[in-house]
């Protein structure tokens, strides 16, 4: 688990330290692990970095989603819609009135400006919700029958039949759903793996957390 936060302290091909991050387009959201929300808190992206439209788009999604213990929205709402997001850190020297200088990490964070903005709309977000919605109304309905025909077994025998048939079924209902995934276009595969991170104009990048530290 710490790897995941002593990786990205390492310098990356082009000698800095910026890195760009998205959430595979196959991943489902289920239990957040709180290491992972610990790790956001550092390398993740912030609301205050998210265009307009994607602004509406998620408070769209803060309406009409119900929030995690202990999980950001905003790591909800970008897991959700896969987007995409660029950090990068590094060192300065906070200057307190009264302390003694010293000298530690900031991290800033920027919105990746070839992202499609049309694929996360306050409508793209609504049809998602109720499609997610009737999934799992339909494993809800699926789970009780299958209490249901468990509890009817009268033998070891008929309870084995039962368990095979209902494998079968849901080895069937597990393809049919990857078979609906949405797998990286083209498109998207080549504007993240030719895009360069330009650290040019670093006002375009907002720090994760608050310091009186200025960015050099």
């Amino acid at each position: 688990m710490d790897a995941w936060k002593n990786t990205f302290l390492f310098q990356n091909n082009e000698d800095r330290h910026s890195w760009f991050f998205c959430f595979d387009k196959t991943f489902k959201k289920q239990n957040i692990p709180y290491w992972f929300v610990d790790w956001w808190c550092f390398y993740g992206s912030i609301e205050e970095i998210l265009p307009p439209p994607i602004i509406e788009a998620y408070n769209t999604f803060t309406k009409h989603s119900e929030s995690l213990t202990l999980c950001p929205t905003t790591l909800s709402f970008f897991i959700h819609c896969k987007l995409s997001w660029i950090m990068y850190w590094d060192y300065i020297i906070d200057e307190s009135p009264q302390t003694i200088p010293f000298l530690h990490r900031q991290f800033w964070t920027k919105w990746w400006n070839k992202y499609d903005l049309s694929k996360c709309t306050s409508e793209t977000i609504l049809r998602s919700l109720k499609s997610k919605n009737h999934q799992d109304q339909q494993f809800t309905l699926a789970k009780s029958q299958i209490q249901a025909t468990i509890a009817s077994s009268s033998t070891k025998k008929e309870l084995q039949e039962q368990i095979k048939k209902l494998q079968e079924a849901l080895d069937n209902t597990l393809d049919e759903d990857d078979d609906k995934q949405d797998t990286p276009s083209e498109d998207d595969e080549e504007g993240s793996s030719n895009s360069t991170i330009n650290l040019a104009y670093p006002d375009d990048f907002l720090p994760v957390q608050k310091t009186k530290g200025k960015m050099k």
